[in-house]
């Protein structure tokens, strides 16, 4: 396949701007991994072309990068995702519409339980990794996919 876009899906963090106005959720958010994508961003505008960007939400489910995100403080636990599958189903079968190369989801226990059963729904040729472990393992395994595209570049 020589389709080069790929699709990041991220928890959102306990750590927010304390901006009183809404923002964009890449910018409301403010934890580890948010400083890795948006550092990304900055080094690598040019490969940001193919890159999309969703973030689970505890208070608005599966967003864009780009949502209008007030400063809200909901946490996330397993019957706010049972609210939230709906929503989560629909939008995740609507993005899958873009015929993605590869998939990375960087999701907390709890978060991940929202993909339980949707995964089933990325095509067989499409790349699909889970970044698990500490945070900071997550934050090592977002770097390496976010700078080296394809996982076959990863032993390298």
């Amino acid at each position: 396949m020589n389709c080069k876009k790929r699709l990041l899906i991220l928890s959102c963090s306990q750590r927010k701007s304390d901006s009183p106005e809404s923002l964009p959720a890449i910018e409301r958010y403010d934890g580890p991994l948010f400083f890795v994508l948006r550092r990304f961003i900055r080094e690598c505008p040019q490969q940001t072309r193919h890159l999309d960007v969703y973030i689970l939400s505890a208070a608005y489910g599966l967003i864009p990068s780009d949502f209008p995100t007030p400063l809200y403080d909901r946490k996330m636990n397993t019957s706010r995702i049972v609210e939230l599958q709906p929503q989560v189903n629909t939008e995740f079968s609507n993005i899958l519409q873009n015929k993605y190369a590869s998939i990375c989801f960087v999701l907390g226990k709890t978060y991940l339980k929202a993909f339980r059963d949707l995964r089933q729904l990325i095509p067989a040729f499409t790349e699909s990794i889970i970044a698990y472990g500490p945070i900071g393992k997550k934050q090592v395994q977002l770097k390496k996919w976010l700078w080296k595209p394809s996982l076959a570049d990863w032993g390298n």
